[in-house]
């Protein structure tokens, strides 16, 4: 059956030239009888125009003439300029005439925004015809149809193909320069508050019995670690941050605490991460209520452990809390080194400090720790034996204002309190270090009486009067190391807890 004839299909005439072209096309075979100019004028005439030779790329119309004869439809279509469409019938190609309302409605999606052809360097100095007409401006675009040959915008390059054209030079460092750099120096803690006594305290000042000093730890020792060889390696400034206090004058030691731990902890966290493949980490410990912890204070102490050995199986049930370096920060007119050769008040708050960090080290199964204060750095081991002397410490200190001069060589690097805490997380890596003492101390509960292995105490320290004594024995059941295990040391119906 053949379609319906339309009254549109029928009326072509003067006006054909100006109406828009049907929307579908057919591709037939050239007729038979031959074509004359009065098939152009009367009756209905067949566009044998193929849609695939028209070229969208191009911004040109090539004309018709009504004088054609039929042997030029097989022939290639030839472009050429916009001609003058004063000389007779002229009539662009079918797509060309449609707006963009129509094209945004009917157009086919791959049309509707077809990129130009942008020639690249390669091409050759004499483009072929279709290349022209690709490259010409686009101020000689038809006007009326801007919207198939917009090209697309460009892309944007990528950073990494910038970064390596043109690379921009990072500042690099070292960790030796980075952890013997000055320290910011803060003045004194202006208010010192001595607490009252807390019932539940577990440690007094007459339980450090020898002090030693510590002469091993020093530069050289620090700088013969296995994971010293990374000190002097070139490290991107960016990998190790610069920073400043921006207190100076801390009112309290809880003041001091926090301006210590916004400086300190970063600082050696990332030098330390530097070094090591399971490197340990210094944070603040969180406040605990857990009674097996003798009422330790923690609101003024630094913790170094490995991540994910904070929260132990036995801090998650009750136990003893664990670390491989314990510290603590404290006000230098309570605690500073100068006190031991003063009178016998001075001597004693320098054994209540070093009794602090001695409970501690305790109760953390550790061996290493330190006291930090506004002018130095103090620290102490605790004994090398695996099981060690109750209240036998070995201590040092260096001055937080020591920093590493210009031009120093290995040799005159000073030691520095960085580099002193950095020497002592290396310390208590997950390998015993040769020549040095394991981080862990085999305490073990207090039922186990490990306390009685002490030692006797040295001639320069005072003896307690006989109220301390009383509160002692009040707070935990013993007043000497020797005296045996009492009731309060063990658990309930006498089941030990904790132990092993």
């Amino acid at each position: 059956m053949l379609p319906k004839i339309r009254s549109q299909d029928q009326a072509i005439g003067s006006s054909s030239a100006s109406a828009s072209p049907p929307k579908r096309m057919r591709t037939s075979p050239a007729p038979s009888v031959p074509r004359t100019s009065s098939h152009l004028h009367s009756g209905h005439t067949r566009s044998y125009t193929n849609p695939e030779t028209i070229s969208f790329s191009a911004a040109l119309s090539f004309s018709e003439d009504a004088s054609d004869t039929p042997s030029l439809l097989c022939s290639p279509v030839s472009f050429a300029p916009a001609a003058d469409t004063s000389a007779g019938h002229s009539r662009r190609a079918s797509t060309c005439s449609l707006d963009n309302g129509a094209i945004e409605k009917y157009g086919f999606p791959t049309y509707r925004q077809m990129p130009a052809y942008v020639p690249g360097p390669s091409d050759s100095a004499t483009p072929t015809p279709q290349l022209a007409q690709a490259q010409l401006p686009q101020t000689q675009l038809p006007q009326s149809e801007p919207y198939f040959y917009q090209p697309y915008a460009p892309r944007a390059p990528s950073p990494l193909a910038h970064a390596s054209m043109s690379p921009e030079p990072t500042p690099s460092t070292t960790m030796m320069t980075y952890l013997t750099s000055p320290n910011p120096a803060p003045s004194l803690v202006r208010t010192i508050s001595f607490p009252l006594r807390d019932p539940h305290t577990r440690h007094f000042w007459w339980d450090v019995r020898q002090i030693r000093p510590w002469n091993s730890f020093n530069a050289a020792t620090v700088l013969s670690l296995p994971a010293a060889a990374s000190l002097t390696c070139p490290v991107p400034a960016p990998l190790l941050p610069a920073l400043s206090t921006s207190q100076r004058h801390p009112e309290t030691e809880a003041a001091l605490h926090s301006n210590y731990a916004s400086y300190y902890l970063p600082k050696l966290n990332a030098a330390l991460a530097l070094s090591s493949t399971r490197p340990l980490q210094l944070s603040v410990p969180t406040k605990s209520a857990n009674p097996a912890s003798g009422g330790m204070a923690t609101d003024c102490m630094f913790v170094a452990n490995v991540a994910g050995e904070s929260a132990t199986a036995a801090a998650i049930f009750g136990g003893k809390p664990t670390a491989r370096v314990v510290g603590l920060v404290k006000s230098f007119d309570r605690f500073n080194t100068g006190m031991r050769v003063e009178g016998n008040v001075k001597r004693v708050e320098y054994l209540r400090g070093l009794s602090h960090l001695h409970h501690a080290m305790r109760e953390h199964g550790c061996r290493y720790g330190f006291i930090l204060t506004e002018i130095e750095l103090v620290f102490v081991r605790n004994g090398g034996e695996s099981t060690p002397h109750f209240g036998y410490l070995e201590v040092g200190s260096v001055q937080l204002a020591a920093a590493s001069g210009d031009g120093n060589s290995d040799e005159q690097t000073p030691l520095t309190a960085c580099l002193a805490l950095w020497g002592l997380c290396m310390l208590a890596a997950d390998e015993p270090v040769m020549g040095h003492a394991h981080w862990r101390t085999e305490i073990g509960a207090p039922a186990e009486g490990t306390r009685r292995k002490a030692l006797a105490r040295d001639d320069w320290m005072p003896q307690p009067q006989l109220a301390e004594k009383r509160e002692s024995k009040r707070a935990r059941g013993w007043v000497w190391p020797e005296d045996p295990v009492g009731r309060k040391e063990l658990g309930k119906r006498g089941v030990r807890y904790g132990a092993c």
